[in-house]
């Protein structure tokens, strides 16, 4: 797993989570860096922060828009916006979900095992 999230906090709950769990969890602060580790390696599950200064959400799912990858990556926007007209819009571009911050652990155990690989 992925984690892009610009929250050193929720950065650190999430691997420390992870971790219990026997989890890999990778997590990365900025969406430049985001970008080149989806581009380069190939993850489970991508837990995308829209929210990040400079280089955002968006702009990655755009990125990988580009590329013609989106369909491929199992992204799911982490967020606690409540804009519904751009949660919308970003259901529409090719993510598979969106978790709302903050999220319940039983809520991320679960979408955790909806995408790992079965074994």
């Amino acid at each position: 797993m992925l984690l892009v999230d610009d929250s050193h906090e929720i950065a650190e709950a999430v691997s420390f989570y992870c971790g219990a769990k026997n989890i890999d969890c990778r997590a990365v602060d900025n969406g430049q860096e985001g970008l080149e580790r989806i581009r380069k390696d190939k993850f489970d599950l991508i837990l995308l922060d829209i929210a990040m200064p400079e280089f955002t959400g968006i702009n990655m799912i755009n990125s990988v828009k580009q590329d013609g990858s989106i369909e491929t990556k199992n992204i799911v926007v982490f967020t606690a916006s409540s804009n519904r007209k751009m949660l919308d819009e970003i259901k529409n571009s090719g993510v598979k979900e969106i978790l709302r911050k903050p999220c319940s652990l039983d809520d991320l155990t679960e979408l955790i095992e909806k995408y790992r690989p079965s074994k």
